[in-house]
């Protein structure tokens, strides 16, 4: 296929130069990652300008008690990353994406130990603004 490239990588440091990709997606993965914000700068350094990026992931309605959080079963369970809401869309807006949205998301429920929601977002990186022709 010309027109797309799969890529096995680290989430922390995606092996892409800089601008290269037109789209980024994630289907329940960067909750497993040590450094979401990390991650979110990752997705914000390779988008080319006006690139987009659609993720679904969980994030913790609370937080996780630490005790979990290098759980092994925990981890395994996918709810051992997982971060507040807020603390999710906060780091997306750092690594600088805009247009973020919500595209989809679930009512709160139990896994584990611990209380969580699903969401799906979407957004871009933003476009260069062409200045004084």
């Amino acid at each position: 296929m010309e027109n797309a490239t799969f890529l096995r990588s680290g989430l922390e440091q995606l092996e892409l130069p800089d601008e290269t990709a037109d789209w980024v997606t994630s289907n329940c993965t960067l909750n497993h990652a040590g450094d979401k914000a990390a991650v979110w700068r990752e997705i914000a350094r390779v988008l080319k300008p006006g690139g987009q990026f659609m993720i679904s992931d969980i994030y913790a309605v609370g937080g996780i008690a630490d005790e979990y959080k290098n759980d092994p079963a925990a981890v395994a369970e996918c709810w051992a990353g997982a971060v507040p809401k807020p603390e999710y869309l906060e780091q997306i807006a750092a690594a600088g994406l805009v247009d973020v949205e919500v595209v989809e998301e679930t009512g709160p429920y139990e896994k584990g130990q611990a209380t969580l929601a699903s969401f799906t977002i979407s957004g871009r990186r933003p476009r260069r603004i062409r200045c004084c022709g």
